[in-house]
């Protein structure tokens, strides 16, 4: 198990120690999720930001025809 801990700045700003920046990867790109569970106690997760390069290719699209999808309308 991995014990640290860090001292709450102004603003109440905090670091990550490095132990736990290494272990999970945490890098500038990294959004930090905080939250309360069922018991009261606190829980930190960490995930990847999503950018435009993760999701392009993600939704397949097919060529459309604006003045055919019209015509279908009014059928």
């Amino acid at each position: 198990m991995i014990l640290a801990h860090t001292k709450i700045y102004k603003n109440f700003q905090t670091s990550i120690p490095k132990e736990v920046r290494e272990t999970f990867g945490v890098n500038k790109d990294t959004i930090v999720e905080w939250g309360i569970d069922e018991q009261g106690n606190p829980k930190v997760n960490f995930r990847k930001k999503v950018s435009v390069d993760d999701i392009i290719g993600l939704i397949k699209t097919e060529p459309t025809n604006s003045v055919e999808l019209k015509k279908e309308l009014y059928n």
